[in-house]
């Protein structure tokens, strides 16, 4: 037993039970039950190991130990005691982390206590994570398999994870929830929020009782700051994320449903309009919709938002307007102004403090005259946060009292010139002030970033402005940023502006006033449509990642200058954005782009623009959009212009190819064969894609010794191209050919294209790999790998409304159930899918498999079962296969558990024995079909796991835990 507190450096655990609030709903009893069992167990087993419990939060326990040792030794204990509980139906997360503890009446504060339990809330149920900090002490001690560099919510900097590993304890998890990872996108919050405390409590407590609230308010009183905050508050009570819809941007009112689909990554569907797929794909979802400035399109924001709580009862949504939505069941919450009761102690003081710290940090209210002049500062500008900070920027070079009587006689000058409501009129008042005393050339500069929709950089705003010398820009960029007028997002490696709405649109004024707006706006678009053409030019290779980012990043500019040349028909600028940023934006799931491109061809085609062939081969991709007919078409329209020589087409195949897509799509798999085979006959490596794309034919018509003969050179050739979206592709494809013939190496392709993908971020082919690498693992690899891949590629799959591969990674599931000896949810999931016919198609075992659930369930029950199931409807039923994935995941049943020595993964064990074959790192690499990096990763990885530093150790530990035997390794 413990004798002393820990003291000086400490190891931190923290546990929790994951979901248990659900879990508690479900079976209170048996989780209340479970409950007392699991606190019984972890306690004990923390004292036992001299651990001290400082704190229980929710249903998990914070511990402090004197050594990381007897820590780590308490989570590996209590893990597998939990596991074994019959009692128990639930899993635990853990982390443990090592830092100086600042202690005070037997309790534990500072960084590093929130650093322990941040680590332990990236952690699944039934992990143990490990920071670095007590990776060093436990090195040589115990397996740690590193997981990478992760940031931690709240905190600053990257943190490097390990996970314990045990022969008792699960190895397969999905990847960590870190904020490089988590569900959602909540921008990150680069001040502190001020006075509001109150009412973020009050706001949060609202949303979790009603689906729709509405902050309205005034232009300027903190509407999306709060709403950003709360979204924040209760991130943890929406398993599938807060996600953020930012209208501003969005000039045109139907494109409304075309912002929500592309922040929420959803797929058109041919049949559908988009807000209703949208709707469908939200479906059993548990999330937080934050759309933020919906008054420009308060009617269509008001629609969408309508269809979506209509279809999809597990979505809630925050939504800031300066007018209510008028939607059947919105709670409407008035954001009011900062108070101003307390004189120099009052809320708005406290942000005018706050703020201006920020540019003096020696401001203070000591002196009565200087407390008094902020007071009246704050009451001038009726407590209106965005008014009160832009006067605080001016404490860089103004006295309080200065900007008291100057802010006062501007006020009175301007009092009745604008028939605003008062508030609204004394923002505005406000920032005109502010916007009086810039010079010359800053004010031209500030009306000039009105023209940019969502953000800009230094080079953007350089090609706005005529005759720019980036020095002086620069420098004006800086004045503005200290003036409160433009936000500047230093996270990022190139420095980000933007500017609040309310600014936003006084400057467009200003820029109208000065008849420069066009001018300024064709100058916009201008520059994005050159920007575009170019960013294409690096994105076949290695740029990749770079093109993409940069399409995200400037979505909202590309769709302004898009919309705004398309009106003043400036086709080929419109071209230019249109068709480079559908290129680019497919792969990463940036469907609105599409849309772009085909609204685009009639015009385009009438004005016989330069680069029309593009636009075309661009419209071609909307077969992963569900217009397959449309898209072949348009294809191959742009295979007969390529040869053209008025126009500039693509890369020489590319059209062919992208046309190829659109016959397989269409279900024409002899099409799809001979033109992604002429593509590769002609091209060759040259076209990564084009030989990737014809194996897959190959294999798809069953030709597969063809197939298998040309798999190594289509990945070959893939990495040799470099780009990361083609090689995801061709891993995907290699593992579907060997699939087919040698499994061992079809796992090979998929895991590598799975941590590839991971890597890399190319999202598009995250379901495909985990649904078919699950898929092979269900016949003839590991089930509990299947169950982490299975529900990865259902998550992805119904996040993205991908419908047809969601109903053919539903019915894969059920025969994983029925090898779990799990029928009940196996036959449910078969009555769910047996209103999709398209599932019996794709997966033809189906039938049978009915058959056999049935006979062993008993036909009464099977039938009892089938019925229920076929009440889901298609979100229903994903919802539920991923909870009954979740519970199969929790059973200890040695059906679902794989034990490996030394905590070994199966790849990690191939490897060995090949390292103990003699083998060397490229040889492996061959023979696994992974990159050579890779092998002498496992190589290292698996020295670390089982403590050995040389080749010959390696055998001789493989054939003491039999691994390999003594002949093998001789």
């Amino acid at each position: 037993m413990l004798h002393g507190l820990p003291r000086g450096t400490v190891t931190f655990l923290f546990t929790d039970v994951e979901d248990s609030t659900r879990l508690l709903e479900e079976a209170p009893t048996d989780m209340a039950d479970g409950l007392r069992v699991h606190d019984a167990i972890v306690r004990s087993t923390i004292e036992r190991h001299d651990g001290y419990v400082f704190g229980i939060g929710g249903n998990g326990f914070c511990a402090a130990f004197s050594t990381a040792a007897d820590a780590a030794a308490a989570a590996i204990e209590s893990q597998e005691q939990l596991r074994d509980d019959a009692a128990i139906n639930f899993l635990v997360r853990m982390g443990l982390h090592t830092g100086e503890a600042i202690e005070r009446d037997r309790n534990y504060f500072g960084s590093e206590v929130n650093r322990a339990a941040r680590l332990m809330s990236l952690a699944h149920a039934g992990q143990v994570l490990v920071s670095d900090a007590t990776e060093v002490l436990l090195r040589n001690r115990l397996a740690l398999r590193p997981l990478g560099e992760h940031r931690l919510r709240g905190l600053r900097g990257r943190m490097s994870v390990y996970q314990v590993v045990s022969d008792e304890l699960p190895t397969d998890f999905p990847v960590l929830r870190s904020v490089d990872y988590f569900t959602g996108n909540l921008p990150q919050q680069l001040s502190s929020l001020v006075g509001r405390e109150d009412v973020v409590a009050e706001v949060a407590e609202v949303a979790r009782a009603s689906r729709l609230i509405t902050l309205s308010g005034v232009g300027g009183v903190g509407k999306t700051r709060l709403a950003l905050e709360v979204g924040a508050e209760v991130a943890g009570e929406f398993p599938d994320g807060v996600w953020m819809v930012e209208l501003a941007s969005v000039g045109d009112p139907a494109s409304v449903p075309a912002a929500i689909a592309t922040v929420l990554g959803v797929t058109p569907q041919r049949d559908s309009a988009l807000i209703d797929t949208v709707a469908d794909a939200l479906g059993g979802r548990r999330l937080l919709l934050v759309v933020d400035n919906c008054e420009h399109v308060l009617a269509a924001a008001g629609s969408a938002i309508e269809t979506i709580l209509g279809r999809s009862g597990g979505v809630k949504i925050l939504a800031t307007s300066r007018e209510t939505l008028a939607v059947d069941g919105e709670t409407v919450l008035t954001v009011a102004p900062l108070a101003l009761e307390g004189g120099a102690a009052s809320d708005a003081v406290t942000l005018f403090v706050d703020r201006a710290r920020a540019v003096r940090p020696d401001f203070g209210l000591s002196d009565p005259d200087i407390a008094t002049a902020v007071t009246e500062i704050c009451e001038t500008l009726d407590g209106l946060p965005l008014g009160i900070e832009l006067a605080a920027a001016r404490m860089a070079a103004m006295s309080a009292v200065e900007v008291r009587d100057r802010l006062a006689e501007r006020f009175r000058l301007l009092k009745g010139s604008i028939p605003e409501p008062e508030r609204q009129l004394t923002l505005r008042r406000a920032v005109e002030w502010s916007y009086d005393l810039l010079t010359d050339d800053e004010r031209e500069l500030f009306r000039l970033t009105s023209v940019f929709a969502g953000g800009f950089d230094l080079t953007s705003i350089c090609a706005v402005v005529e005759g720019a010398d980036d020095v002086d820009v620069l420098r004006h960029l800086d004045s503005l940023v200290r003036k409160s007028l433009l936000v500047a997002d230093l996270t990022a490696t190139r420095t980000r502006y933007s500017l609040l709405e309310t600014i936003r649109q006084f400057a467009e004024d200003r820029l109208g006033e000065a008849d420069a707006l066009d001018r300024t706006r064709d100058r916009h678009a201008g520059y994005f449509a050159q920007q575009s053409a170019a960013r294409w030019e690096h994105w076949n290779g290695p740029g990749w990642r770079e093109a993409v980012d940069w399409v995200e990043a400037e979505l909202g500019n590309l769709r302004s200058g898009y919309q705004w040349s398309a009106g003043r028909g400036e086709l080929e600028v419109a071209t230019d954005i249109a068709a480079h940023a559908a290129l680019m934006g497919f792969s990463v799931q940036l469907f609105e782009t599409l849309a772009w491109a085909e609204e685009l061809l009639e015009p385009a085609a009438a004005a016989d623009v330069h680069r029309l062939p593009r636009l075309y081969t661009a419209a071609g991709y909307a077969c992963f959009a569900g217009r397959a007919e449309a898209a072949r078409a348009n294809a191959h329209r742009a295979t007969e212009l390529e040869v053209d020589s008025r126009y500039d087409a693509c890369e020489p195949g590319y059209a062919s190819f992208v046309e190829a897509l659109g016959h397989v799509y269409c279900g024409d798999l002899d099409r799809y064969v001979e033109l992604t085979g002429t593509v590769a006959r002609k091209y060759g490596s040259d076209r990564g894609y084009g030989l990737a794309s014809y194996v897959d034919g190959l294999q798809s018509c069953g030709r597969i010794e063809e197939a298998l003969g040309l798999t190594e050179e289509a990945v070959a050739a893939a990495r040799s191209l470099g780009n990361p979206y083609w090689i995801s592709y061709a891993l995907w494809i290699a593992g579907m050919a060997f699939s087919k013939a040698d499994v061992r190496r079809a796992f090979a392709a998929w895991d590598e294209g799975i941590a590839f993908v991971r890597e890399h971020r190319v999202q598009f082919f995250e379901g495909f790999l985990a649904r078919d690498a699950a898929r092979l693992h269900t016949s003839d690899g590991e089930p509990e790998a299947a169950l982490v891949l299975f529900s990865e590629a259902i998550a992805a799959f119904h996040r993205a409304g991908n419908v047809p591969q969601l109903v053919i990674t539903l019915a894969s599931v059920p025969t994983l159930f029925e090898r779990l000896d799990r029928l009940a949810p196996a036959a449910m999931l078969l009555g769910a899918l047996s209103c999709e016919p398209s599932s019996f198609h794709h997966v033809p075992e189906l039938g049978d498999l009915s058959d056999r659930v049935s006979a062993k369930l008993g036909k009464k029950r099977a039938a009892g079962l089938t019925s229920a199931g076929a009440a889901l409807d298609l979100s229903d039923a994903a919802l539920y296969a991923r909870q009954q994935i979740d519970a199969a995941r929790r059973d200890p049943s040695p059906r679902t558990r794989t034990t490996r020595p030394g905590g070994l993964s199966r790849r990690e064990i191939e490897v060995l024995r090949l390292v103990a074959d003699g083998r060397t790192a490229g040889e492996i690499a061959t023979q696994l079909f992974i990159s050579s990096r890779t092998a002498e990763h496992h190589i290292q990885n698996i020295y670390s796991k089982i403590g050995v530093s040389s080749r010959a150790a390696a055998t001789r530990w493989a054939v003491k835990h039999k691994v390999v035997d003594d002949v093998v390794a001789g």
